[in-house]
């Protein structure tokens, strides 16, 4: 089994835990931390990459807000922190992927994947827009926003 692997086997089924809709309110603070723990743990021994992590930090922090504000589960899931993790894992602005060519051929695949990579960072940050309140944060992820149906 890679790193990689046992991670997520850690950190899959805290995720589960914590976002379960019948999951009392203690034991999601307890699931969500451990998540939060085994992700960073997880990014700082070289398990998962900072990418993989910050995405899936957004996709938590999105479905906790249905249950309250997600820093109140575990204070690294700041709406605007996490966003600005993700947007700095991207390693390129709106423009820059706008701006990448690529076409569904075989020359273009090295292109398709740099540009898949940053979709899929960038994506859970998209959807925690409505929980962001920093107005340059707000404006970046718009600006992504238009940009990522055009994305391969």
């Amino acid at each position: 089994m890679t790193d990689a692997n046992w991670w997520l086997g850690v950190i899959e089924p805290a995720t589960l835990h914590a976002t379960r809709p019948e999951c009392p309110e203690p034991e999601r603070r307890s699931w969500t931390r451990l998540a939060v723990a085994a992700l960073d743990t997880a990014r700082a021994t070289g398990g998962l990459t900072g990418r993989e992590v910050a995405a899936r930090m957004a996709h938590l922090c999105r479905v906790l807000a249905r249950y309250g504000p997600p820093e109140g589960f575990a204070p690294e899931l700041r709406p605007e922190r996490v966003a600005r993790a993700c947007l700095s894992a991207a390693g390129m602005t709106p423009a820059e992927a706008a701006a990448t060519p690529w076409r569904p051929r075989a020359e273009d695949v090295a292109a398709m994947r740099d540009l898949r990579r940053v979709r899929n960072v960038i994506t859970p940050a998209v959807h925690l827009a409505e929980h962001i309140t920093d107005r340059r944060t707000r404006d970046e992820l718009a600006a992504w926003r238009d940009v990522l149906p055009r994305l391969p």
